[in-house]
């Protein structure tokens, strides 16, 4: 096999298994493409339920106390669910810390507004199948998961935004 060919075969094939891995996340209820459904306890005391929020843009993040990067995608969040929390968007922080007060302590220190939900059991983050932090989600008003995002960097804010705001309007 010429370098050519080999190179477009790994090519094809890559891409097959990313295809495959984002058409078949755990997350994603295979019938109906919604994304799985959790009832977790915020930090605040209260129960949230991610089917409740049908009707919403909900951004379903994946974090831990000790993420570099999620302790720089945060922020960047909470100026996001600032932005357009009135015109539809919800976002939920899945901290998945062993000790929920941690991310208590941090969230505060961070002055997140958005709900900050805790997953000490792992269950949440069993049921979607995190294997790195951050993780996110991006579920549409009809419960559908549209965009998995893993790990924060430079090109994300814009690509965020641009997703967000195209749901919104659908």
């Amino acid at each position: 096999m010429t370098t050519l060919k080999r190179t477009g075969f790994l090519i094809i094939v890559s891409f097959t298994v990313v295809l495959f891995t984002i058409t078949s996340f755990a997350g994603i209820d295979q019938d109906n493409k919604k994304a799985s459904d959790f009832t977790l306890k915020s930090s605040g005391g209260s129960n949230v339920k991610l089917s409740e929020l049908r009707g919403r843009v909900v951004l379903v993040n994946f974090w831990a106390t000790w993420c570099t990067p999620c302790k720089e995608e945060l922020p960047y969040f909470n100026t996001l669910y600032q932005r357009y929390r009135n015109v539809g968007l919800e976002i939920l922080g899945v901290n998945i810390d062993k000790v929920s007060s941690h991310a208590s302590q941090m969230s505060t220190a961070l002055g997140l507004s958005f709900p900050v939900l805790l997953d000490p059991s792992g269950k949440t983050s069993d049921l979607y199948r995190i294997r790195s932090m951050p993780t996110t989600f991006v579920v549409a008003k009809d419960g559908t998961l549209r965009h998995v995002h893993w790990g924060f960097g430079p090109d994300d804010p814009p690509r965020y935004e641009t997703e967000i705001r195209a749901l919104l309007r659908e």
